[in-house]
């Protein structure tokens, strides 16, 4: 990886020879090594006139600059952007949109994409994208660059770990280039993309500094993009006034990043769930009596409008292999084909992970629970088993009982009866203006119910 200091030019103009430097014939070339010998690379010079003069301190090109061809400058300006292997991504080779399944996240991107491409053609403002690893942001900035590369502007592009990295290193007595005109570089480049914020140490220095970049560019309102593996409410406070201050800034969040534990709980896209849909349940083929297939047909209407609009709670009763979990799973597919990212977790894996996480004091399994407990539309599946040991009961009446409150849309699953599930789990499950119950079949007794097992076939322990 170069050094900053080998990729920015200069910004600093010279007074050495700068009368010469402005009206003659001298080229960069003259100098030796490749830069002007004028000017030191920063392409202005300041006249070398008395301080009475009306022109002292005054800025003017130097002739390095006058003189520089189309091609010339477009070698420059690339060499400045530190784009390097990033020029091959374009707006061409976007994907149209993005990779997210939910249709609604793909319209998200399209607009972040469509905005992108007129802040290419006119920067103004700032643009941060927020999303998981591999959803497209850095992309998007990248072809922001090379757009602006197209049309000979120029532009910077700094992954943010590394610029701290180069900041460090500038403190150096034998540095090239010292911290202060470092800095003063990136700060006041005309566009700046500033990619992968969050993924440098949280050390008090790389926050001060990141804010004082910023907060720069903020307050001088320079274009400026920025991509983030962080949603914008858990940036640090005083760059998140910044960064979604909506007088300045456009937001996107592109897809939003779930725990690893979530993703593995989660089974909505295991290839069964995933093909239990609406029109793959069957209700005319099976061998039925008429009160059954009136049953039936009518927990399918039932679940076919609440996935048309999802509003508080659908209970579903029944034995094993009643249809509960087709007609669950039918829900959640129909709404993620809506663009939504509803959750789907089976109860007896969700406990056994919890046990683990608690008893281990990890962090991630709490954020995961906090995660599943605030799902937009979460779907418990075969809430039947272990309901009698008092942690079990206290863990889903903590998990229940905060989707009661905060009214989000949530189906069960259970082949118990409400007296089995116990007296608070049931008080939530029994509330007519929030919870519909479906029956499929009579439910089990928790006596009659069979030992769901675990791996290897051995019976779940608390």
């Amino acid at each position: 990886m170069r050094k900053l200091s080998e990729i920015l030019p200069g910004t600093t103009a010279t007074s050495a020879g700068s009368t010469a430097a402005s009206s003659g014939n001298v080229s960069s070339a003259d100098a030796g090594d490749g830069e002007c010998r004028y000017c030191g690379g920063a392409r202005f010079v300041r006249l070398n006139v008395p301080p009475d003069d009306p022109r002292f301190g005054e800025a003017v090109p130097c002739r390095c600059a006058s003189n520089e061809t189309p091609e010339d400058r477009r070698d420059r300006i690339a060499r400045y952007s530190n784009i390097g292997a990033l020029s091959r991504l374009t707006f061409a080779n976007l994907i149209g949109r993005g990779r997210a399944p939910g249709a609604r996240e793909q319209e998200t991107y399209r607009r972040c994409v469509d905005d992108a491409r007129a802040f290419a053609d006119a920067p103004d403002g700032w643009l941060v994208l927020s999303g998981a690893s591999g959803c497209g942001k850095t992309h998007i900035a990248a072809a922001v660059v090379n757009r602006l590369l197209d049309r000979g502007e120029a532009a910077l592009f700094v992954v943010v770990p590394d610029l701290l990295d180069h900041l460090r290193s500038a403190y150096q007595p034998n540095a090239e280039v010292a911290y202060d005109e470092l800095f003063e570089r990136v700060r006041n480049a005309p566009v700046l993309v500033l990619d992968d914020l969050g993924t440098q140490a949280q050390t008090p220095w790389a926050q001060e500094k990141l804010f004082q970049l910023i907060n720069h560019r903020f307050n001088t309102r320079l274009p400026t993009v920025v991509t983030t593996n962080l949603l914008p409410e858990q940036l640090d406070e005083r760059l998140r006034t910044r960064l979604t201050d909506a007088a300045i800034a456009r937001v996107y969040v592109l897809e939003a990043r779930r725990p690893a534990e979530l993703r593995a709980l989660d089974v909505l896209d295991h290839p069964v769930i995933r093909d239990m849909t609406f029109e793959r349940f069957e209700t005319r083929g099976l061998h039925l009596a008429p009160d059954d297939r009136r049953q039936l047909e009518n927990a399918y209407r039932q679940a076919l409008a609440f996935a048309e609009h999802p509003d508080g709670w659908l209970l579903f009763m029944g034995p094993h292999g009643s249809g509960k979990t087709h007609l669950a799973a039918a829900i959640a597919n129909y709404r993620r084909q809506r663009g939504e990212t509803p959750c789907f977790v089976v109860v007896p894996d969700l406990l056994d992970y919890l046990r683990r996480g608690f008893a281990s004091d990890d962090g991630r399994q709490h954020d995961a629970f906090d995660e599943i407990r605030a799902a937009p539309l979460l779907i418990l599946d075969d809430m039947d088993t272990q309901t009698g040991i008092p942690w079990v009961r206290d863990r889903l009446f903590q998990l229940l009982n905060f989707r009661y409150t905060a009214r989000l849309p949530t189906v069960i699953t259970t082949a118990l009866a409400l007296d089995d599930l116990g007296e608070r789990l049931a008080s939530r499950l029994v509330d007519p203006a929030v919870c519909s119950m479906i029956l499929l079949g009579q439910p089990q007794r928790a006596a009659e119910a069979p030992v769901r097992r675990g791996r290897g076939g051995r019976p779940r322990k608390p």
